[in-house]
């Protein structure tokens, strides 16, 4: 019983760091609180979620993904990524369970696929692979009888503006997880506190500055409501909070000001033609800071987004405890040499 007890907490800690990693921490407590909040707020996106990263994972170990991609837990954490995109626009019923048994396989195609893509211009993966899986399948299913697409709805602000802004940028980084609610963006806060205390403050400061900023812009009051302007400025918070891919306190600034209007174009172009936005205005606008670094530091980015100088977050199938890493970053990219090794 003790070696059942050990193997399955070995086994939940791959999921949890993978989930953890959301806030550049490789911490399965940060995971766990995550999952944990997702779980008691939206428990259809918890289960979702979780059944997705799990067939993303196996899915990747069937087709042959390299050990390094593996072990870094990307594959799980788009898996995840992938679940609650699914849970936030669909609804219950067939459609969603079609979306949840497809998705997981899709996810980790495009997460092996996308790797060797982005490995060639020396960019950081993320969650980029989730994106075009999620707008495959909404295209493939969101047209069927069977399958009952829904719109995300949000509480309506307050009526005195400062504490509008205040919920809409709490709401912000709820909808790191899809899920736009106040108690939500405290709990993530909180989670991504574990590892460094800064993390959570920051996020919120900057979610609630960017979220000000639309609404003083005038940007719609639906995406106020949704808080999405918060979502890009707290997740670049925490990649400069933890050194992330050469992000910088200036890249937190303009990520800040440029907020509300980067989502609201992404929301216009992916609109005009059906999909969902989804991550992407937080994803382009790493990989365009990365591109336009000045070619001297190349050298140093990629050892910063590879593995080449860092133990995985898991070896022969169990998790390395976080102190024995040189650090939290590595679990986000790929030693390409080790990948042709495999």
């Amino acid at each position: 019983m003790p070696n059942a007890l050990s193997g399955a907490w070995a086994l939940a800690q791959r999921y949890l760091v993978a989930i953890g990693q959301t806030f550049f921490a490789g911490s399965p407590w940060t995971g766990l609180v995550g999952a944990a909040t997702v779980a008691f707020a939206a428990p259809i996106h918890a289960f979702a979620a979780l059944v997705t990263c799990v067939l993303a994972r196996w899915t990747g170990v069937r087709v042959g993904a390299s050990r390094a991609l593996l072990d870094s837990g990307i594959i799980e954490l788009n898996g995840w990524f992938m679940g609650l995109a699914c849970a936030a626009f669909l609804g219950r019923g067939p459609g969603l369970a079609a979306a949840i048994l497809a998705g997981g396989p899709l996810v980790a195609a495009f997460t092996v696929a996308m790797q060797r893509f982005v490995a060639t211009w020396n960019l950081p993966l993320l969650v980029g692979p989730y994106m075009p899986a999620f707008w495959l399948l909404w295209a493939a299913l969101s047209g069927l009888p069977w399958v009952h697409p829904v719109v995300p709805s949000a509480v309506p602000l307050p009526d005195w503006p400062p504490l509008a802004i205040l919920v809409g940028g709490l709401r912000g980084v709820g909808q790191i997880f899809f899920v736009p609610d106040v108690r939500v963006g405290l709990a993530l806060a909180l989670a991504s506190s574990l590892r460094d205390w800064r993390v959570g403050p920051a996020i919120l400061a900057a979610s609630i500055a960017s979220v000000g900023l639309g609404y003083l812009a005038g940007v719609p009051t639906w995406q106020t409501e949704q808080g999405l302007a918060g979502f890009t400025p707290a997740m670049v918070t925490a990649a400069a909070l933890s050194r992330f891919g050469g992000m910088s306190y200036p890249a937190v600034g303009i990520a800040i000001l440029a907020g509300p209007f980067l989502e609201a174009a992404a929301l216009r172009i992916c609109g005009s033609i059906g999909i969902y936005a989804l991550s992407a205005p937080y994803v382009g606008f790493v990989w365009t800071c990365a591109l336009v670094r000045p070619v001297r530091k190349v050298s140093e980015l990629r050892s910063s987004w590879s593995m080449r100088e860092h133990r995985p977050l898991f070896e022969t199938g169990r998790p390395v405890p976080i102190e024995q890493t040189t650090s939290v970053r590595s679990w986000t990219f790929f030693n390409r040499k080790r990948s042709a090794a495999d």
